[in-house]
């Protein structure tokens, strides 16, 4: 049995995706230079938030998105330490850690 961390899992509520988090950071947002592109979410910024790894943390910020990024129905002022299970909503898709 392996002794290394399982690396989270951002799972889009709707429809099922999975994107394991492997890189030190990671773009969401409908251009198509995002890690995560929501093509179809009208609401989500071209460039519109960001999870990525510090000091052995995952983290997320809004990169100054029109309708702001929330986790668990908060809204981010600032970057945002991520938990399992913890719910983010990027424009009207959300997505769970996992």
């Amino acid at each position: 049995m392996s002794n290394e961390p399982r690396l989270p899992t951002l799972v889009n509520q709707a429809t099922g995706e999975k994107y394991v988090l492997n890189d030190p950071s990671i773009k969401l947002g409908r251009a198509d230079d995002n890690q995560v592109i929501l093509p179809a979410d009208g609401y989500a910024s071209a460039s519109h938030a960001r999870i990525f790894w510090d000091n052995g943390i995952w983290w997320i910020e809004d990169l100054g998105s029109s309708n702001g990024t929330s986790v668990n129905d908060q809204l981010l002022t600032k970057p945002h330490q991520l938990a399992p299970l913890d719910v983010i909503k990027v424009g009207r898709t959300f997505f769970r850690i996992e």
